[in-house]
């Protein structure tokens, strides 16, 4: 079971900590764990006088502790959430910090903040007296053991392969495989199952125009169809910043694929080498390593580098580096690679 279907099995549970300081890089989880807690913990006629919601860069530490201190109005349980709370100002956090044993134990009290070094002050007093919960991106394997874990809890079980398969599609976005994994279950029906055909139908249908597409037509190089799916992508509102990221990653894992086929790896081989576990389109891969040569590859890696610097200096509007992507790339997409 993943740390955060730990955290809400316990919370579901009625198992609570008085004081929990929550922090990370994964949003989703962040603001999951404050759901579930309001949610268990205060019932919805009771949080106009038991529950209080504050932004650390917004908020002093004397509104804070009047809330932490103060018993529940009525009812049982008092919910105190401060969220952003390492933008405090750092003496304000300290002193938000040495309250914390004061805390009656009718009250919970949940401090959000991103990433934190356990070598600052405030942590190293917080972690005294907290439950400290550490939520970071998913990646590979365990987004996808995260995302079975999902399926399980809504009575349903992916398929072999049907995992992986969703996080290639839908990339390292928690709460867009989570939004995505729901829609399946409703397309599965009274399936308990849902299987690879099913990711590829369902999800594949409503994400024509994705970045799994677009690599799929650079890999094939296909420029007319690669361009049309660019600029549907960015008429949804993708940003071309995440779109050249992306095909950075795509052509860098190429570049691995090509260099381990030259070594006369077989694919299961390959795809552990290069992705850390079976990966569903590694045919897909192989195929677009053999249509590239090395320099080719090279070469895109260092265009789409190039496009990140003036994207993100002004240098580019979204359609020119759009165009310039795909053009750049493969040109008339024509020539025999070596």
């Amino acid at each position: 079971m993943s740390d955060f279907g730990k955290f809400a099995a316990s919370v579901k549970n009625g198992k609570f900590s008085k004081i929990y300081f929550i922090h990370g890089n994964e949003e989703y989880f962040l603001s999951r764990s404050v759901d579930l807690l309001l949610e268990n913990l205060v019932p919805s006629d009771q949080r106009s006088f038991n529950l209080d919601l504050f932004d650390g860069a917004e908020s002093n530490s004397e509104a804070i502790l009047s809330s932490i201190l103060s018993f529940p109005f009525v009812g049982d349980r008092r919910l105190t959430v401060v969220r952003r709370f390492d933008k405090m100002d750092k003496k304000q956090r300290i002193d938000v910090a040495d309250h914390l044993g004061d805390v009656p134990d009718s009250n919970v009290v949940c401090l959000l903040a991103g990433d934190v070094k356990t070598t600052d002050e405030t942590f190293r007093r917080i972690s005294g007296s907290a439950e400290v919960v550490t939520f970071n991106h998913l990646k590979g394997p365990e987004l996808s053991e995260f995302l079975k874990d999902t399926a399980r809890s809504l009575g349903k079980e992916l398929g072999p392969g049907a995992a992986d398969l969703l996080v290639d599609m839908i990339g390292d976005s928690v709460g867009d495989a989570i939004s995505e994994l729901e829609k399946l279950s409703l397309y599965v029906g009274d399936s308990k199952v849902i299987e690879i055909e099913d990711v590829t139908t369902a999800v594949g249908k409503s994400r024509a125009f994705n970045i799994f597409e677009l690599q799929r037509a650079i890999g094939e190089r296909k420029a007319a169809r690669a361009q049309e799916i660019a600029y549907k992508m960015l008429a949804n509102g993708e940003k071309p910043v995440y779109i050249n990221f992306m095909l950075a990653r795509y052509f860098l894992n190429l570049l691995e694929v090509k260099h381990d086929l030259g070594k006369h790896m077989n694919p299961k081989d390959i795809s552990a080498a290069v992705f850390g576990r079976w990966n569903p389109f590694i045919s897909e891969y192989l195929a677009a390593a053999n249509a590239y040569s090395g320099p080719e590859l090279k070469k895109a890696v260092a265009v789409l580098l190039d496009i990140d610097s003036k994207l993100k200096s002004g240098g580019y509007e979204d359609s020119q580096a759009v165009v310039v992507m795909v053009s750049e790339i493969l040109g008339d997409g024509a020539g025999s690679p070596t």
